[in-house]
């Protein structure tokens, strides 16, 4: 199983240099190399306006080595969404509530990627969801391809959508959201076949739901 590190700007100096110029370069080769979602930077590294204090990140390590990760945002600050895909909410709107995360930026390294149920994918989506409801997050999602959504289907996970379908960059996505709960995380500790705590969170942690804003 995967150790699954919790990252915010309070704790984020904990972690050398190099590991974060791997994270970036494995982004720039799923992101800019494999996908062609976007251009990376000078560094071979892949990073948006949204890397900022404002995220929090959850890191898959194999050993020393990185393998998975995700980033999540709150909805009520600018985001992924709210800034570049709330055309795609035209059903519900574009949510903006402290307690709802954009979660993007997920993958899986390509030699880590199998069919396995419980795989690395499922252990960062495990352990994704268990930093949302031990932080108290409603609801996480954001723009993501349909062929996520069988995904969801076998996690047996509940997604509200925003809107319908539209192709974005060559792929059908949707924008849509997680329910995340104890059921939903119950659900996935099934599939995965374990009840093992992923996270690991050293030093200071900031709270992901900021108590002061009021959601609406």
């Amino acid at each position: 199983m995967i150790e699954a590190h919790v990252i915010n700007k309070t704790n984020r100096h904990l972690y050398a240099k190099d590991f974060w110029d791997e994270y970036f370069r494995l982004r720039h080769q799923i992101y800019v190399i494999e996908k062609r979602w976007r251009e990376g930077d000078e560094n071979g590294h892949e990073r948006d306006e949204f890397d900022n204090d404002n995220a929090t990140y959850i890191i898959g390590l194999d050993g020393s080595r990185i393998v998975a990760g995700a980033r999540l945002l709150p909805t009520h600050l600018p985001n992924l969404v709210s800034e570049h895909f709330a055309h795609m909410c035209e059903e519900k709107g574009v949510p903006y509530r402290p307690d709802w995360a954009d979660w993007t930026r997920m993958f899986v390294v390509p030699d880590g990627r199998s069919s396995s149920r419980r795989g690395l994918l499922t252990q960062i989506c495990a352990a994704a969801m268990q930093y949302c409801v031990e932080e108290g997050i409603s609801y996480a999602g954001g723009i993501q391809e349909l062929y996520f959504l069988p995904q969801w289907s076998l996690y047996r996970w509940r997604l509200v959508p925003m809107g319908l379908p539209q192709k974005v960059a060559g792929e059908w996505a949707i924008v849509g959201y997680l329910q995340t709960d104890s059921q939903a995380l119950a659900s996935i500790r099934r599939v995965l076949g374990s009840e093992q705590d992923l996270l690991v969170r050293r030093g200071l942690q900031q709270p992901f739901v900021d108590h002061r804003v009021n959601a609406s």
